[in-house]
């Protein structure tokens, strides 16, 4: 009966080890396996670990565990501790980074798993392990984005329903609160009220839980009521079931930057009105000119006529000269004929006395002829003179007249290019506020 029983119990112990070395084949296959003494010496390992550690078995066994550390973690107290409880039987999970072969560092997602004797002494320690160096890099590089989108950008979390779960440093100091008085609050808080108060803005937020992406340019209200300006996205984040969870907003405060822009718009504003008054200007200049350049021309078609009319009696003022030199010719050719009939009436006596009466009257009337064609010679020199004069000074003034309607004829062209280029200034401003205007005010 005793063998009997003893049978039993050696088949059920047999039952189990090979239950336990089915489970361990099983952990083998997908793990990393290594059994380690309480000192830290290799016992043995299986082939994935072998792999992942770069090693041969032979090289393993043996080897203490500290070499598949990196030395300085190795040599310092936290490495003693973490053997210290191991040894007092204390179970150990978590993400490790140990040593290859050749160096190189490998992350492990592992188990350190003391082994009990029927006293409750530790007899080995069984390590299972996952390599992640993949994943923890890769963990790595985003939370190093995360930290610098962080330090760079002003960033919010929010519900789906757009209560506020998280705010960093810049976004408070962007808007103007502290932690705690935006944490637990809704998105609204940091809108226009017109604007919280539109379809719009509940359309806004469904599309969001409806998973749809957001980016632009959204004017805010800062705590202290002062208008911010943010260049921001709305990014829902997607959970496990493929459905949003929460919405994460980046921004960056461009308030200068809207500034600037309302500034050139209005800047471009002005400088459009002050090109179409000058446009304006410019054509009644062109207008004025013109008009100035017909009367000077007038002036200068008068000028030409008077000037002819001048030379006309000129040359009248020589044929009357002309006729008045003969005349006076003729009365001294008469003053000496009646001169010589005197004598000769003298001469005759008694019976020449009335023919010396006559030639005495035809003396004193050549005499006063000859005197009066005198004067009236003065008289035609002196016009003869100030016609010359005035023929010219009209020659002069024609000529400044013609000067004045050249130069209001390149007064013209000129006004006329500033004209056009009055224009061309209208069409660039307005390209220009036309470009200032797409400045997006979505939200």
């Amino acid at each position: 009966m005793f063998t009997g029983k003893y049978k039993a119990r050696i088949a059920e112990l047999e039952a189990q080890l090979r239950e336990a070395q089915l489970r361990r084949e099983a952990l083998s296959r997908g793990n990393a396996v290594v059994d380690l003494s309480p000192q830290g010496e290799v016992l043995g390992a299986n082939d994935n670990f072998c792999r992942v550690m770069g090693y041969g078995l032979q090289e393993l066994v043996g080897m203490n565990h500290r070499r598949l550390c990196d030395p300085a973690f190795a040599e310092g107290p936290e490495y003693s501790e973490f053997w210290r409880r191991l040894r007092a039987g204390e179970f150990y999970r978590g993400t490790i980074a140990r040593r290859r072969k050749d160096g190189s560092t490998v992350w492990l997602e592992a188990s350190y798993n003391p082994v009990l004797d029927e006293a409750g002494r530790v007899v080995r320690i069984v390590k299972l392990a996952s390599e992640v160096t993949q994943q923890v890099e890769e963990a790595a590089g985003l939370k190093a984005l995360v930290a610098a989108i962080d330090r760079s950008m002003a960033v919010i979390e929010f519900s789906l329903e757009g209560r506020i779960l998280q705010a960093n440093e810049n976004f408070l100091q962007v808007m103007g609160y502290t932690r705690d008085q935006v944490i637990g609050q809704f998105h609204r808080q940091f809108c226009p009220p017109e604007l919280v108060n539109s379809k719009e803005y509940s359309d806004f937020w469904a599309r969001l839980g409806r998973g749809e992406y957001f980016s632009g340019q959204f004017r805010r209200i800062a705590r202290n009521g002062r208008e911010v300006w943010l260049e921001a996205s709305y990014s829902p984040v997607i959970g496990a079931n493929g459905q949003p969870v929460k919405v994460v907003k980046f921004a960056a405060d461009i308030s200068a930057r809207v500034a600037q822009h309302l500034a050139e718009k209005n800047g471009a504003a002005t400088a459009y009105e002050v090109a179409l008054e000058t446009q304006e200007v410019s054509r009644g200049g062109e207008q004025v000119i013109r008009r100035t350049v017909d009367k000077i021309q007038s002036i200068a078609d008068i000028v030409n006529q008077s000037s002819a009319l001048v030379q006309s009696l000129d040359q009248q003022t020589g044929q009357i000269t002309f006729i008045v030199n003969t005349i006076r010719e003729i009365a001294d050719q008469t003053n000496l004929l009646a001169l010589n009939a005197a004598i000769e009436a003298a001469r005759a006596g008694e019976s020449g006395r009335g023919f010396a009466v006559v030639a005495d009257e035809v003396r004193k009337l050549a005499e006063r002829t000859s005197l009066a064609t005198g004067e009236i010679g003065q008289k035609i020199q002196s016009i003869q003179s100030e016609t010359s004069s005035v023929s010219t000074s009209m020659a002069r003034g024609l000529t400044v007249v013609e000067e004045g309607v050249e130069l209001a004829h390149q007064a013209g062209q000129a006004i006329e290019h500033m004209n056009q280029g009055a224009s061309r200034v209208v069409e660039v401003i307005q390209e220009l506020s036309a470009t200032v205007d797409r400045l997006d005010t979505p939200h």
